[in-house]
């Protein structure tokens, strides 16, 4: 394609992108008439269809046949590989369309429980619905469709691009399409709910007869608008969980490829060691014995075990340990004792410093539970002194930070 023709082909690319998508979603040959009308359908005017189907085949578009005309495999293939494989987008946009729902539920619900409802008003907010609604499906769906085949292309260049270099794509495609859509898709967050609340205005506005009475126009937005919300809820939400759960599992996938190359390496610098374990009795930890090793033609199966800890490669006697009783109480803090521990101590200043010093010896999680206590559940007997300061305590995973407080115990309290 010479460079005059390239160019020739960007602008008619630019101009008349839709309907160079539709002629290459069609494999037939195409006649005349079938390509007059593709171009009527895409409002090209009588007078310019002639010498725009000149323009198509100058820039090698359109391949003139006898019978007719087929599209260039090679525009064909750049279609597929581009237009219909979806557009990533960010989802930030997403986020402000849903913040912009949200307020026009908001109205849409002022206005259905007004003293008299306004017609007119209703059917603009519906209008703005339907109009974000349809946005939020069309830009969420070729976002599924882009990350979907973005995933599939990293998975499918394992013989292409090296392993770093695909772990270093997944990454980048994690942190930019695929992590921020955890937030749109957790149901305790503040996206899901407002798309729910939209249905049930939605669904009060199908019992508000008369008034859907007086305008056609209403009832077929507020169809329309129904079936838009129904798919985003039940199609693309659970849609942009299945994209997170194929970025999990590829990047497990990857990891493990990474693992197996990684110890093939170290065999592979090592055979002097290794080569006399191979003649050995293997003892598998699944609870079955091989008595010959691999060959050396399937040496790589022999290496993923020894990744995955399936073989070991020293045989030892098996050691069975005996099961250390310890009482409950040593494990669980009860109420009952934490009450109890209060109730000797009498005062407490720092409830939550108290805990440490006191139950060493228990879980975290369990010392987590007896700090919190005073303040979940009260007891008639213990008085809560909240404090202005700030209580601090590294725990192995992460940094407890909470305001400090007393706890006392009253003998006496109000009946």
């Amino acid at each position: 394609m010479t460079m005059p023709r390239f160019a020739r082909f960007l602008a008619l690319a630019r101009e008349h992108t839709a309907l160079i998508v539709d002629l290459c979603a069609d494999p037939d040959l195409l006649s005349r008439a079938q390509l007059l009308h593709y171009l009527e359908h895409h409002g090209v005017p009588p007078a310019q269809k002639d010498a725009l189907i000149d323009e198509l085949g100058q820039a090698a578009i359109l391949l003139a046949e006898p019978a007719g005309f087929t599209v260039n495999p090679a525009v064909v293939d750049l279609v597929n590989y581009y237009e219909r494989r979806g557009r990533l987008i960010s989802v930030t946009f997403l986020r402000d369309q849903m913040r912009a729902i949200a307020e026009l539920t908001k109205r849409l619900q002022r206005e259905l429980f007004a003293t008299e409802a306004d017609r007119a008003a209703i059917l603009d907010t519906i209008d703005d619905l339907y109009r974000l609604v349809r946005e939020v499906r069309e830009a969420g769906l070729d976002h599924y469709v882009a990350c979907m085949r973005l995933l599939g292309d990293i998975k499918r260049a394992g013989g292409k691009q090296p392993l770093e270099q695909r772990l270093q794509d997944l990454e980048t495609a994690q942190r930019r399409y695929i992590e921020p859509l955890r937030v749109l898709i957790d149901p305790g967050g503040e996206y899901v709910p407002r798309i729910a609340q939209l249905r049930r205005q939605v669904g009060e506005l199908g019992r508000q007869d008369a008034l859907l009475a007086q305008s056609q126009e209403l009832d077929s937005h507020r169809r329309r608008l129904a079936g838009d919300l129904h798919f985003i809820d039940h199609e693309l939400l659970r849609g942009f969980a299945a994209i997170v759960d194929t970025a999990r599992t590829l990047l497990r996938s990857l990891l493990d490829e990474k693992s197996l190359k990684d110890a093939l390496a170290f065999c592979l610098a090592r055979l002097d060691q290794l080569w006399p374990a191979l003649d050995a009795t293997t003892l598998v930890a699944a609870g079955r014995n091989t008595t010959q090793a691999a060959p050396l033609e399937s040496l790589e199966a022999f290496f993923a075990d020894v990744v995955h800890r399936r073989l070991l490669p020293q045989p030892r006697a098996l050691a069975i340990s005996q099961p250390e009783q310890r009482r409950a109480e040593d494990l669980v803090l009860t109420e009952g004792r934490i009450w109890q521990t209060i109730a000797t101590a009498g005062s407490i200043p720092s409830w939550p410093a108290f805990v440490t010093g006191a139950f060493p010896g228990y879980a975290e999680e369990e010392q987590l539970r007896a700090m919190v206590l005073p303040l979940l559940r009260p007891h008639p007997r213990v008085a809560l002194v909240l404090r202005e300061t700030l209580f601090v305590h590294e725990l192995s995973a992460q940094t407890l930070q909470l305001r400090d407080f007393g706890v006392r115990w009253e003998e006496h309290h109000a009946r």
